[in-house]
C-alpha cells in the first residue's frame, strides 16, 4: 500500500527581548539612520551588540524590502535577524535552516564577505529573489519513493537522500550552491515549474532522510528543510 506524507516548512523562531525592543525604539528616535562607511570584520549573531551591528543595520536599511523597520540601534535582535535572512535569500547564499546548521540568520564569513563587497562598490546590487517551493508530497512503497512539488518559476528540481541525516554547509558565495551530503536525484524534466523525482532500489522498512531544492536559470536557489520517511515492510 502506498503512503503519502506532506512536509510543512519550519520557520525559525527568534526569542523576543522586550528590553532590547525598548532600547531599539529610543536609540532610533534620538540618533536616526546613518550611512554605512566601515566594513564588517567579525561574525554577528542574535544578541550581538556594538558598532559592527550598527554598520550591518545601516547597510540593510538601504533596502526597505530587506530591512523594512530601518532601525539602527547596535543591537542584533529579531528584526535584524529577519533582515539578514532576507538578504541571504536575495543573494542566493542560503535560504533555510538555522544559524547553527546552515548560517541562516547570522552574519558568517560568506555573508560578511558579500555585504562588505557590496558596501565597497557603493552597495549597488540587483535584489532578485530565490524560487518559492511548495511543500513536497512524498509517496513511497517498500522499495521506491516519489517526490512531487511545484515552484513559482522554472527551476531544476533536485532531491538529496540518504539513510543517515543529511549534512550541508553555507554556500561559498552569491549563487554558489551549498554542499549537501547524500545521493542526488534530478528531475528529468529539466527547467520547469512542476517537479517529480522517483528514487528506486530502496531498502524495505528503512528510514530515509531527504532534502528538496530548486535552482533557477541564474543560480538562485531555495530548499525545503530536511525531513524523513520510512519505507514499507
Amino acid at each position: 500500500m502506498n503512503k503519502t506524507i506532506r512536509l510543512q516548512k519550519k520557520t525559525p523562531h527568534a526569542g523576543l527581548r522586550f528590553g532590547g525592543t525598548i532600547v531599539t525604539m529610543l536609540v532610533a528616535m534620538f540618533f536616526g539612520v546613518q550611512s554605512a562607511s566601515a566594513l564588517i570584520t567579525s561574525s554577528l549573531d542574535f544578541g550581538s551588540t556594538g558598532s559592527q551591528v550598527t554598520e550591518l543595520q545601516t547597510y540593510l536599511a538601504t533596502n526597505a524590502s530587506i530591512y523594512p523597520s530601518g532601525l539602527v540601534t547596535g543591537y542584533f535582535g529579531p528584526l535584524t535577524q529577519a533582515g539578514v535572512q532576507r538578504f541571504q535569500v536575495a543573494q542566493g547564499i542560503v535560504s533555510s535552516g538555522t544559524p547553527e546548521t546552515t548560517g541562516y540568520g547570522r552574519v558568517g564569513p560568506m555573508t560578511m564577505a558579500r555585504i562588505n563587497s557590496l558596501m565597497g562598490s557603493g552597495g549597488q546590487t540587483s535584489w532578485d529573489t530565490s524560487p518559492i517551493l511548495s511543500n513536497p508530497i512524498v509517496q513511497y512503497t517498500n522499495t521506491t519513493a516519489t517526490f512531487s512539488w511545484a515552484t513559482d518559476r522554472p527551476t531544476q528540481g533536485q532531491v538529496y537522500w540518504n539513510t543517515s541525516p543529511l549534512q550541508f554547509n553555507e554556500a561559498t558565495g552569491p549563487r554558489q550552491q551549498p554542499y549537501v551530503s547524500g545521493t542526488l536525484a534530478l528531475d528529468a524534466g529539466g527547467m520547469q515549474t512542476g517537479h517529480v523525482v522517483t528514487v528506486s532500489n530502496l531498502q524495505p522498512n528503512t528510514t530515509y532522510y531527504y532534502l528538496v531544492r530548486g535552482i533557477d536559470n541564474v543560480g538562485n536557489m531555495s530548499m525545503i528543510w530536511p525531513s524523513s520517511f520510512r519505507t514499507n515492510q
